[in-house]
Formats: C-alpha cells, structure tokens, sequence
C-alpha cells in the first residue's frame, strides 16, 4: 500500500474529511469501512476514505489504529492519496466482500 501524503497534519477525521471533499467536488464518491479488530488485537474505528478522477484519499495517522475509542474521533493526522480505485478495493476488504 503506497501512498503520497499530501496536505500538513491537523486535528480532524475521516468522516469530516471525506464529507468536505465531497461538498468541493459533486463527483466525489465516499467508501465507509466498517469498525474492526485488527490482527495484533486493536480496536480500530469506522473509517471513510473517498475517490475523485485522480485518485483515492483518507485521513489518517498509523499511531491512530491503536488509541482507544473516543481517541480515534479526533486526532492529528495527515490527508494521504492512493493510486485511483484502492478506496474501493480497501473498503471491500476491510467490509468482508
């Protein structure tokens, strides 16, 4: 999973982030990733990455896979893009589909 990161760290969510991009840009889609435990046994939250003709795009920190809860609903995280189509590709993984 490779991934630029590309916007300076800030305190926010995924879901914030992804809504904000589609209120920019109509043709925007949002992919939710349901709640999961990890492998090495972390709670890990929702989480919500979305897709535009360029590319696929969260917000995100890696420290933040292993906060509690309520410490997962605002953090200081960055804004990192994939390669176009990994949103979908995730999203089903992380979905069970």
């Amino acid at each position: 999973m490779q991934y630029e990161v590309i916007s300076r760290d800030y305190i926010s969510n995924c879901l914030i982030e992804a809504v904000r991009a589609k209120l920019r840009k109509n043709q925007v889609k949002i992919y939710i990733c349901r709640p999961r435990i990890t492998e090495n046994g972390h709670f890990q939250m929702f989480h919500c990455m979305w897709e535009d003709e360029k590319g696929s795009y969260d917000f995100s920190e890696p420290e933040a896979v292993g906060l509690p809860p309520w410490k997962q609903l605002l953090f200081k995280g960055h804004i990192r893009k994939f390669e176009k189509g990994f949103a979908e590709k995730y999203s089903s993984y992380r979905n069970g589909n």
